[in-house]
This record gives C-alpha cells, structure tokens and sequence, in this order.
C-alpha cells in the first residue's frame, strides 16, 4: 500500500470515527490548540493518525513519535508529507525508542500525550512543567503511582481511570483483538486449549471472555483476591503459575507489570507452548532472559522458537510485543472503539489547553463531564 492506498485508508478509517470527526470539525474552528506544541507518544496506526490529524486541525505543532515494533511506517511517510514531526519506524530498538523520547522531551512541549509515562518521567526529571498531560494506559498509571507518585508538578489525566475505557476499549477493544490477533499469527484451532490469562484486570477480563467464546478452556492467575473472586464468579478457574506452567497450551500476559512469566516458568512449559502478551511494554514475558539460555529460530511470521538445552521448547509471538498492533496485518482495536478512547484524549487535552486550572497536580481522572459526553454520543451512534 502507497501514499494513495494509506490516504483511502486514512478516509475509511475516519468515515468510522463520528464521534472524533465531529470533535475535529469543531477544534478547526474554535482552534483550542493555537500557539500550542503537543508532543505524542502512541501506536502509530491509522486511527491514530485520524487522532493526530484533529489536533493540527485544531493549532497544534504535534510532534509524534511510535512504540517498538508497532510503528505503521507508511503512516509515518503520510504523516510528515502532511508536515508533522513523527520520529522512528517499526524496527526501532530500545535505543532508538529511548533516543526519540529524548527529543520529544527537548521540545519543550506544552501539552504530552503519553503512553506508558516514559516522557511524563522524562519531563520531571529535566525539571519540565508543561500545561498537562494524559496517560494511556494502565502500565503508565502504576508508574505514576508508584515511582513518580507525589513528583509530578503538572496535572495529568489518567485515561486509562475512564470507566469508558475500561469496559469499551480495555475489555471489548483489547478482548477481542488479542484474541484474533493470537489467531491470525498461529493460524491454530483455540478449541479445548489451556489459555492462561495474567491479570484480571479490565484487559484481562476481555481477553478471557473472547478466548471463552473462541472455544478456549480460560484459566486466570491473579494475586488480586478480589480480581480472583470475580474471576471464579464469572466463571473461570483460577489457578497459579506454579499450577499452570506444566499444563498450559497459550499463555497470555495482560497485567502491566515486568516478567510476569519468568525464564523459570518457561523452562517448566510443555513443549511448543505458545506466549503472547498484550501489555504495553514488551517485559511482561521475560524474552531478554530467554534469549540467554535458549537457541530462537524463525517458525513463520511473527513466531519464534526457543529450544531449550533440556529438549523443550516454547513459541513466542512477536517477541513479546504488544500482541494485537506487533503481528503483521493486525490493526489493533476496532476502529469504534478507539473513535471512543480518542475522542477522550481530544478533549482531554483540550480541557489542560483552555482551562488547566480546573484539574489539580498529579494523575487524576478524567472529568466526569467528559465521560459523559463520550458516552452520551457513543449510545447515540450504537443504537
């Protein structure tokens, strides 16, 4: 696909974003953003080009930049031929990932879209104060509440707090583009596999629910006992790894947190699991220990083998990436259902534009009215 095949991509995308399209038409003539720099750190992937395209429409200087191993390039030309700023490309490493976020940061931006908080904890460390910031995601938030909680002197709205993300995009979204994601890159039959999920969280919850409805027999750890409760109430079998690794067929890591699945745990696998995970940074699966003890060898796009010295071996999807934008030909999230998250962050960013009073410093929710907007236009155009 060329310049004109990702531009009739861009349109067929946007034509099933109303509600973002309706906020842009609006920001082109109320012009929230004018005089305002807007440094992005996302998947870059057409809608959220269509997001990108909205805030240059309403006076934003974006400077943009991508995640490892998700990065659409081809947007990426279409995007700077449209005069914004994007750096890197889907083969960025963790050096080039951290040199791009360098660069963000020394724009001295007046507004921060993040996921994951790297830039948030970039801009407090180089004694940076812009207007605010949102956060994406639910790994951000556990940075922002552990290792930069009571740092941050600026306000930041939490999207990921947003009950609208949670239930629209974080368990219906993320549920079932996982779950055909992890399809399409295999190609195998889920019926009456053992799906271990990590994390019940809203993520979690999704994934199990469509690997349920794929056939899959679901089994859930989660330290968490009230996520465990509701777990078993929903039910599916709650388990630990200790229980698990010598049982599952498809482990899949959904929780935020750094190596979840352990180079132990993998050494304990049956022969040929299979790993994915759909959290935002690419540790949850411990694939940089792997590497030290097992010999990887290419199984087929988007899978790698690693045999172990003991005979066994595990696959691994994308090498731990983010399941449902790393695997070639996935789109990530349905178009509606980030037509909703977007349409959160344009007016998040517009409210820390026009009136950054009204929020308080530190992570915070978004605001009450925001989500019910949103929400408002969202029955509108599913009714």
């Amino acid at each position: 696909m060329g310049e004109q095949g990702m531009d009739g991509r861009m349109g067929f995308v946007s034509d099933h974003m109303p509600i973002l399209r309706t906020i842009a038409r609006r920001f082109s003539e109320e012009r929230p953003f004018a005089g305002l720099t807007i440094a992005v750190r996302i998947h870059v992937e057409p809608k959220t080009g269509v997001l990108i395209r909205a805030l240059v429409g309403g006076g934003a200087r974006v400077v943009a930049m991508g995640n490892k191993g998700t990065t659409d390039d081809l947007l990426v030309v279409y995007l700077r031929n449209l005069g914004i700023e994007v750096f890197g490309s889907r083969a960025d490493d963790d050096m080039t990932i951290a040199s791009n976020l360098r660069r963000l940061v020394a724009e001295r931006p007046d507004l921060v879209l993040d996921n994951g908080a790297e830039m948030i904890e970039l801009l407090v460390g180089d004694q940076q104060s812009p207007l605010g910031a949102t956060e994406e995601t639910t790994s951000g938030a556990i940075t922002l509440r552990g290792s930069l909680r009571g740092r941050v002197p600026f306000p930041v709205l939490v999207i990921n707090d947003s009950p609208l993300k949670a239930i629209v995009e974080n368990k219906h979204g993320v549920g079932q583009s996982v779950v055909e994601s992890i399809r399409s890159a295999t190609n195998l039959l889920l019926h009456r596999r053992r799906m271990v999920v990590f994390g019940y969280g809203w993520c979690g919850r999704g994934i199990a629910q469509y690997g349920r409805a794929a056939g899959a027999d679901v089994v859930v750890i989660e330290p968490d006992s009230i996520k465990a409760l509701e777990a078993v109430i929903d039910g599916y079998a709650v388990s630990t790894m200790e229980e698990e690794a010598s049982r599952g067929d498809l482990f899949v890591t959904a929780t935020g947190h750094a190596h979840v699945i352990s180079v132990d745990d993998m050494e304990r696998m049956k022969v040929n699991a299979v790993l994915a995970n759909a959290g935002h940074f690419d540790n949850e699966i411990d694939v940089v220990g792997l590497r030290k003890v097992a010999v990887p060898s290419d199984r087929g796009t988007d899978i790698t083998r690693y045999q172990f010295a003991s005979g066994g071996s595990i696959d691994v999807i994308a090498e731990g990436r983010m399941v449902n934008l790393a695997v070639t030909g996935s789109r990530g999230n349905s178009i509606e259902i980030m037509d909703l998250g977007f349409s959160l962050q344009a007016l998040c960013l517009e409210r820390l534009a026009i009136d950054p009073a009204r929020c308080s410093v530190g992570d915070q929710p978004v605001p009450a009215d925001i989500d019910d907007w949103v929400a408002r236009a969202m029955v509108a155009e599913l009714r």
